[in-house]
């Protein structure tokens, strides 16, 4: 397979425009069009900055072998399954926040049941263990967030989760 394709292959693959690539590799939407047709090659930063935004080799940008629509394909399906994964996390997290949420506003609402039972407080204790129970839940909700989102973004790089300066 030319340059040519490959360039037109690749940011097919990764969804790009011609206009999207041009930016993230700092030349006009013409120059994109003609490595892609084939009339000018890209100068060896440029060639770099390709194989970076595609994440591939040098060697895979210039060397002659062919690369088969299997290995295109099969990177088209790693992408998808990675986006499948990441709205699967993100609706975990949404799924553990609102559970979470409700679990300590069923407390809430018991704990002032109980003190209504002994008390026969009223309106003012209720509204005070509302706002208890909803910095509790605040409190809950971004921890989990962090947690999960840390998660996801780490999963997303590929790289081994931090916290607080030490890999864990």
């Amino acid at each position: 397979m030319k340059l040519s394709q490959k360039i037109y292959e690749l940011r097919k693959t990764n969804k790009l425009s011609q206009e999207q690539l041009a930016e993230k590799v700092g030349v006009s939407r013409q120059s994109i069009s003609k490595w892609e047709s084939g009339e000018t090659l890209p100068e060896l930063e440029r060639l770099v900055a390709l194989s970076q935004v595609f994440n591939v080799s040098t060697d895979y940008m210039l060397l002659s072998k062919d690369v088969d629509e299997l290995t295109i394909r099969t990177e088209c399906l790693e992408k998808e399954q990675n986006e499948v994964r990441e709205k699967r996390l993100l609706l975990q997290i949404k799924n553990i926040r609102i559970l979470s949420s409700v679990f300590v506003y069923v407390i809430a609402f018991a704990i002032f049941i109980l003190i209504y039972l002994q008390f026969q407080s009223g309106l003012m204790e209720f509204a005070v263990i509302l706002l208890i129970a909803t910095a509790i839940v605040i409190q809950i909700n971004l921890r989990i967030s962090k947690k999960y989102l840390n998660e996801l973004i780490y999963s997303i790089k590929g790289k081994s989760k931090i916290t607080g300066g030490t890999e864990s």
